[in-house]
């Protein structure tokens, strides 16, 4: 029997409101390779804004902003988890706090010795044009195993 070619994968998780649907179609993919998913989230000013939109009574000067911020992030990568768990998948997620999005994303692919990444993007105005200096792009420019860029 043959080894399959994919193993476990990386997913960058996004707090936009596709993050749902980035993620199903994730698990489906993991299910249909038999592959492990390894979730990651990665906490940079961008995300800490539209995590505080959501929680317009949290002060980002409260001693326990910080703590509550990655309790809420852990327990969101926990659901996402759970769901993969649901589906037959083996998931694991992973939590960052970085300015350096495509660094960490990088670096995690090395360190977890993944065979694929799985980005999403945009794509509204031309699949390259949006590629070109976007978070996809970085990681399609740089990875170091092959790239699945899936349109959102």
């Amino acid at each position: 029997m043959v080894d399959p070619v994919v193993r476990r994968f990386l997913v960058p998780v996004d707090f936009d409101e596709n993050r749902d649907a980035d993620v199903e179609y994730a698990i489906g993919l993991a299910a249909q390779l038999r592959a492990e998913l390894l979730l990651l989230a990665v906490v940079d000013t961008s995300a800490t804004v539209a995590l505080i939109g959501r929680h317009r009574a949290t002060q980002a000067g409260d001693p326990d902003f910080e703590k509550a911020l990655h309790s809420e992030v852990e327990g969101i990568l926990q659901q996402l988890v759970d769901r993969a768990a649901e589906a037959g998948v083996r998931a694991l997620g992973h939590l960052k706090f970085s300015e350096e999005v495509e660094e960490q994303i990088l670096r995690e692919a090395l360190v977890q010795k993944v065979d694929l990444i799985l980005v999403h993007s945009q794509g509204r105005s031309g699949l390259m044009k949006t590629l070109l200096g976007s978070t996809a792009g970085e990681i399609l420019k740089a990875a170091p195993c092959p790239v699945l860029v899936a349109r959102a």
